[in-house]
């Protein structure tokens, strides 16, 4: 199962998930991999024999949604090539956090129960 659990992860399928829920802003494939790289860094994430289960809460844990949400909205090319004004960065940053927030909260509550090793 682990593997499975690998391979749902680093195909990009979580991600295609994800970008399914989050249809007005798309994820972002760089909070996704930059959880993915603390997740393999990271010696509790022996805890689990679930690899998606610890990404996703890496992304929780560590506030990775608003640091990508609002380095996506500083981004020229999010705005035609503009420059963004503050308000507009911040305005972008909340709806991508909204979003992207709700569909990690979607695919977490599959789990009731951590996966964990030791049920915690």
């Amino acid at each position: 199962m682990t593997n499975a659990w690998a391979h749902y992860v680093n195909s990009n399928n979580l991600l295609s998930e994800l970008r399914a829920l989050t249809k007005n802003y798309p994820f972002s494939s760089e909070c996704l991999d930059e959880a993915k790289w603390q997740v393999i860094g990271d010696p509790a994430s022996t805890r689990s024999w679930n690899y998606c289960w610890l990404v996703l809460t890496k992304i929780r844990k560590e506030g990775l949604i608003a640091t990508h949400a609002r380095q996506l909205a500083v981004k020229p090319a999010m705005w035609g090539g503009r420059t963004p004004t503050a308000a507009g960065v911040e305005k972008l940053a909340t709806a991508c956090v909204a979003e992207w927030t709700r569909a990690l909260d979607q695919l977490l509550r599959n789990w009731t129960t951590p996966p964990s090793l030791t049920g915690r």
